[in-house]
């Protein structure tokens, strides 16, 4: 039952609603100000620039402002976010998450089923455990699992594996924000990574979750604005959109077949292992400690639960954006590329071709000389370009839309900025996850419980500037494969944390049984991808995750039967408590 707003509570809804109009009201007036510039006639590289500098400062700023040295504020952002706006942080670090995913897909997967997988994994860590995290009162999975099995050796344990898995969401979010500066003000990785880094630094350290919820609230406007922006201006100037329920079907039909050709034809949902895969990414996303942290900012329960509600709402709806948008840009490629010559393409061709985003008959072709010499090698080619020679990635579909419709830099680098902030968010929460890991559930819980706030906090921020420092001066000196990345701390939240927060609402398991659990997916997961070669296959990668799943939860199972009423005793009465009882279970202090 939803609890009855208290004029407290009242008044910080006015005031944070009072900020995002504020907020909201700075940002369209940045934008126009960009805008008006790149209409008066300013230099198309400084627009280009300015728009996502000023949005990303943005963000910075924004946690900047959020500081704060409460220990509830710091780890649960005061309980105070809304749901709507907690859903568009769900949906913010959703959006990441797929990111790397976009077309062509890796190892021949299914982009279907990967949508699936991703939709499935939302929409139980939106309903079931980002609900549960909250009723319980718990800063982070560790904290939950800790206070149902209260075992030093299971603790480190599991803030070794969470801890793990937030590291690689933390730097695959990071390596994303990379490649986006670099694309989109063409600045060198040396330099980016800092950049990068120090608004990092400005979103998680003053003030914690609340700056990471927040700057991804802001990051998911700033994407579904920057996307929303050039399909409004192409209906107002009477297109028709290809999207077959909204749309023209006829051109729907057309851009998917173009797409379908320039990436390959993928299986289907259920072949080469589709299921295996659909439900191992499942599993892993509704157990990463990431994703679920707009949840426990949440007031209660309920309010946690209809932020899920909203996170799949707008979920949805940037689904539907994103595929008009690329579909919309499929169409414009053809018409500007087909039948040309190759080296008389508008040069926005060339310059997205060097930057890897689109082939040229089939090669990546940075000036119209390097594209002629390309399609002169190809068989059957007769002067000018057929619709096969010419092949855009997913993400060159989604961020050219601007540039291909002639509308300027300026809107070009708002699409850049929306896409570099989801990353920079997912970077954040990576952090913040490490951070609480190490401040709060090891620190704190095992060194020295009767710390000082000042002095918990010290350590969560330190943990997080030294992971920051890290991951920078890797992804300076080298790029990183976010696909990789995320990819594994799917397998080890799916192998691991999913059955051990499935054995936390088993009464008979105690914590002999949860750490069994742990070592047996943690082994299982090594040796089905060791027995692989050194580049193990979606398929094998989701074999692993699964196989370990069901070994760790039925380990963990099978032990517990032999536990008698009595020694039940405490995991019914925590049980009870969680699915019962009253919320805020393992953190009742509001300091």
């Amino acid at each position: 039952m939803r609890k009855p707003l208290t004029d407290e509570d009242l008044l910080e809804r006015a005031s944070i609603d009072g900020r995002v109009a504020f907020a909201v009201t700075a940002f369209v007036l940045a934008v126009g100000l960009v805008a008006l510039l790149d209409r008066v006639g300013v230099p198309e590289r400084i627009v280009g620039v300015l728009a996502p500098v000023v949005l990303l400062a943005g963000l910075a700023i924004v946690g900047l402002l959020l500081r704060s040295m409460r220990i509830s504020r710091f780890h649960a952002g005061g309980r105070a976010v809304p749901a709507p706006y907690a859903g568009l942080a769900f949906m913010a670090l959703s959006a990441g998450l797929f990111l790397p995913f976009l077309p062509p897909v890796p190892g021949g997967a299914s982009l279907t089923g990967l949508l699936i997988g991703f939709g499935l994994g939302l929409l139980l860590a939106a309903l079931v455990t980002g609900p549960l995290l909250r009723k319980t009162g718990a800063f982070s999975l560790p904290d939950l699992l800790s206070g149902r099995f209260p075992q030093l050796g299971l603790r480190l344990g599991v803030v070794t594996v969470v801890g793990a898995v937030a590291l690689l969401i933390a730097a695959a979010g990071f390596e994303m924000a990379v490649r986006g500066l670099i694309l989109i003000i063409d600045m060198p990785r040396p330099f980016a990574s800092p950049l990068v880094g120090l608004i990092l630094v400005f979103i998680v350290a003053p003030g914690g979750i609340a700056g990471v919820v927040w700057a991804a609230t802001g990051a998911a406007g700033i994407l579904l604005a920057s996307l929303v922006l050039p399909l409004a201006i192409l209906l107002v100037q009477g297109a028709s959109l290809p999207f077959p329920v909204v749309g023209d079907r006829a051109l729907w039909q057309q851009a998917s077949d173009m797409m379908a050709a320039w990436h390959g034809a993928t299986p289907g949902v259920f072949d080469n292992g589709g299921l295996m895969t659909i439900v191992a990414i499942a599993l892993g996303i509704a157990a990463l400690g990431p994703l679920l942290q707009p949840a426990m900012t949440c007031n209660d329960v309920s309010a946690a639960r209809r932020a899920g509600f909203a996170a799949l709402g707008w979920s949805g709806a940037l689904i539907i954006i994103v595929a008009i948008g690329m579909a919309s840009s499929a169409l414009a490629v053809d018409m500007m590329a087909a039948g040309q010559a190759a080296d008389a393409l508008p040069s926005y061709f060339y310059i997205a071709s060097g930057k890897g985003l689109l082939t040229i008959c089939g090669q990546v072709a940075a000036t119209p000389d390097a594209a002629l010499a390309a399609c002169k090698a190809q068989s059957g080619f007769a002067g000018t370009l057929r619709p096969q020679d010419i092949a855009v990635s997913g993400a060159g579909l989604v961020a050219g839309l601007p540039r291909l419709q002639g509308f300027g830099a300026a809107f070009a680098g708002l699409v850049g900025a929306g896409l570099t902030a989801v990353a920079i968010t997912l970077a954040s929460s990576g952090v913040h996850a490490f951070g609480t890991a190490i401040g709060h559930d090891l620190f704190f819980r095992v060194q020295d419980i009767g710390a000082l706030g000042s002095r918990r906090l010290a350590v969560s921020r330190l943990a997080m500037a030294g992971a920051i420092v890290f991951i920078g001066v890797v992804a300076a000196r080298t790029p990183l494969n976010p696909i990789a990345m995320i990819s594994l701390a799917l397998v080890f939240s799916a192998a691991v944390v999913a059955p051990l927060t499935a054995l936390s609402l088993w009464p008979r398991a105690a914590a002999p049984d949860a750490a069994i659990a742990l070592l047996v997916g943690l082994l299982v997961a090594g040796v089905v991808i060791g027995l692989g070669d050194g580049n193990p296959s979606p398929e094998r990668l989701a074999a692993s995750a699964l196989a370990a799943f069901a070994a760790a939860l039925a380990t963990g199972l099978a032990t517990s039967l032999r536990r008698n009423e009595e020694q039940s005793r405490s995991g019914r009465i925590f049980v009870e408590g969680v699915l019962h009882g009253d919320s805020d279970l393992l953190n009742t202090d509001r300091g």
